[in-house]
């Protein structure tokens, strides 16, 4: 494919005109997009219509392998590397993610490797709200000064379910309580290992603890609130409102994103994929 990558007027995002989901990525075309999304940290595809699941599954599978949601109850039937996130459930598949707002956080698992990409698109649509947002977090650790950026550049978090998960209602998986003792700990700069860019990844999101290596609970909290505040400011926020038939395809490691609130009377339908990539440095397999 020959294909047209136009950065957006956003402080991140690049949007990819003429690339067919109908066709597989060759190796030339997922280099292309590779180069593209580690530069621009989220691509985004105007689709007339959806994507297929296998056209879905194709695509992502250009990247890395799937690794299934946590979520089981929510997967696609044949197509278990997709997850259907909505607050309607259709023909046995639950849907995740109810109406309020998610807050900002990027994806994890629990066992290494990282979920480097990520991909979601849109099949209905509330009339208002349902926005996603996502933040630049390679410019974020850019503007912290060379102090502060000296006392984080060696630091591990560990990871973990955090207690008191509804896991059959609100995380909608089978046997989530299995999951409780699995955790893994993060670099909290990372290192795109293709090009070598940094971010600051504070991903204290709604599922999930976190323990700063070397620091006492209060300690390891108050580190992560503050550059949590410094990442979530405007400047480093693309927030994006749907249209039906858009995919977004983004580097997980080197961003976060937050679901916006829409109305509980209304359908929001979009569909999941988690990429494997790299794993961290301090990752123990």
């Amino acid at each position: 494919m020959s294909l047209t990558i136009t950065p957006l007027d956003a402080p991140l995002g690049a949007e990819v005109a003429d690339f067919d989901f109908a066709v597989p990525p060759d190796s030339e075309t997922a280099a292309e997009l590779l180069t593209a999304v580690d530069e621009h940290l989220l691509l985004l595809f105007r689709n007339a219509e959806p994507p297929t699941p296998a056209q879905v599954t194709d695509f992502c599978e250009s990247f890395g392998p799937l690794r299934p949601t946590l979520a089981d109850k929510s997967r696609l039937p044949g197509f278990p590397g997709i997850n259907r996130v909505s607050n309607v459930d259709v023909d046995g598949v639950v849907g995740t993610g109810g109406t309020d707002v998610v807050t900002y956080h990027s994806d994890l698992s629990f066992t290494p490797p990282l979920i480097e990409f990520l991909y979601l698109d849109a099949v209905t649509l509330p009339s208002e709200g349902g926005t996603t947002k996502w933040l630049n977090l390679v410019a974020a650790y850019r503007d912290l000064d060379d102090g502060f950026k000296a006392r984080i550049d060696d630091i591990g978090v560990v990871y973990r379910l955090r207690d008191g998960l509804d896991f059959g209602g609100y995380f909608k998986a089978t046997d989530g309580e299995a999951l409780l003792a699995d955790r893994t700990c993060i670099s909290l700069v990372q290192t795109n290992p293709r090009n070598g860019r940094r971010s600051v990844w504070p991903n204290t999101g709604p599922d999930f603890a976190a323990d700063v290596e070397g620091h006492d609970a209060d300690e390891g909290t108050a580190l992560l609130a503050e550059l949590f505040a410094h990442c979530t400011q405007d400047r480093y926020i693309y927030e994006h409102r749907w249209t039906v038939g858009e995919s977004v395809f983004w580097l997980n490691t080197q961003t976060m994103h937050q679901r916006e609130a829409f109305p509980p009377d209304q359908v929001r339908e979009l569909r999941h994929v988690n990429i494997l990539g790299h794993t961290d440095p301090r990752q123990v397999a």
